[in-house]
């Protein structure tokens, strides 16, 4: 009898979880690429889990898993960007996801940066945003590990921002009439 129990309990945290899955699929989301490491050993991945947090001081969270190599890189180094991604960027979004349609997953070469001689690659060149972060906190939740990050750094585009829904890439526009 235990066992019809516990075969029970685990199909239902199995339908809860696709469930779960299949309405967080509906919600919009930015796109964003985080990059950190040493200069020489810079990584970069695509999240879709960025918020602000704070305007005084300016913060931002982004959530990345805990066995990811960007996590230890940020642990070490203590600083992070988020580059958030125009329309025209989605094969930066699949590169950084180790999903490109052409060459290689995760190349940063592959990508058009901004910087000064003496800089690292830090800014997507094209993005909507990008946030340049020394980390505050970080915080464990279950698979996951929330970044906090203190902006001290900004740079702003006229881009279109890029949104994941319903499994697929798209653009924002506005409503008519709605303010």
């Amino acid at each position: 009898m235990a066992s019809d129990a516990s075969s029970l309990a685990i199909s239902d945290a199995t339908v809860l979880r696709d469930q779960f899955l299949s309405a967080m699929s509906r919600v919009p989301l930015s796109v964003a690429v985080v990059v950190a490491g040493a200069p020489n050993e810079r990584i970069a991945l695509t999240v879709g889990t960025f918020i602000s947090v704070s305007a005084d001081p300016p913060m931002v969270l982004v959530a990345v898993k805990a066995s990811s190599p960007l996590y230890k890189a940020v642990s070490e180094h203590r600083r992070f960007v988020i580059n958030v991604l125009s329309a025209e960027q989605v094969e930066h979004s699949e590169r950084f996801s180790g999903r490109p349609r052409t060459g290689r997953p995760y190349d940063l070469a592959e990508a058009r940066w901004i910087r000064a001689p003496s800089e690292t690659q830090r800014f997507l060149e094209g993005a909507v945003a990008a946030f340049d972060c020394e980390l505050v906190e970080a915080r464990s939740i279950a698979s996951h590990v929330l970044l906090i990050g203190r902006v001290d750094e900004i740079v702003s585009g006229a881009e279109h921002p890029l949104v994941y829904c319903s499994r697929s890439y798209g653009t924002l526009s506005p409503l008519a009439g709605a303010v």
